[in-house]
């Protein structure tokens, strides 16, 4: 049995978009930012170099820092260390699952997903998992 990674991102309810929002984003500029975001996300993996700020991938997009953190905040629900941290954990998570960790201390695990140390890892694994990274590896390694 193999554990399930982390489920999609989805927007955050809309009742809830129209709270205390400091910055709206029209629907045209959600589906732009949306998609730029996805595809490089996907794509450049960002989230593995340490020290990439909201700055650095507004400057990579081509979008305003604050247009991006709007529409992470507001549509996706998080703020953008959230969001960093929940691609980091799903790449851990794929790297567990092919095995490619084996070798590999939770220290070097977190370097290798773009945490700064083990114990960010550890504290955003068990957030968006409900497990430490070590359960999770076991689990896998036991399927």
């Amino acid at each position: 049995m193999q554990p399930n990674l982390l489920p999609p991102l989805s927007p955050v309810p809309e009742k809830q978009l129209l709270q205390n929002v400091p910055y709206f984003l029209t629907p045209e500029k959600i589906r732009t930012i949306g998609g730029l975001l996805d595809y490089f996300m996907q794509e450049k993996k960002p989230f593995l170099q340490t020290g990439y700020s909201i700055r650095d991938l507004g400057d990579d997009l081509g979008i305003p820092s604050y247009q991006l953190s709007a529409f992470i905040n507001q549509w996706l629900g998080m703020n953008f260390n959230e969001y960093f941290n929940w691609f980091r954990v799903k790449h851990c998570q794929e790297l567990m699952d092919n095995g490619d960790t084996e070798q590999l201390n939770l220290r070097g695990l977190a370097y290798l997903c773009g945490f700064n140390n083990r114990n960010t890892l550890t504290t955003a694994f068990k957030k968006f998992t409900g497990q430490t990274p070590s359960v999770y590896s076991k689990k896998t390694s036991a399927a």
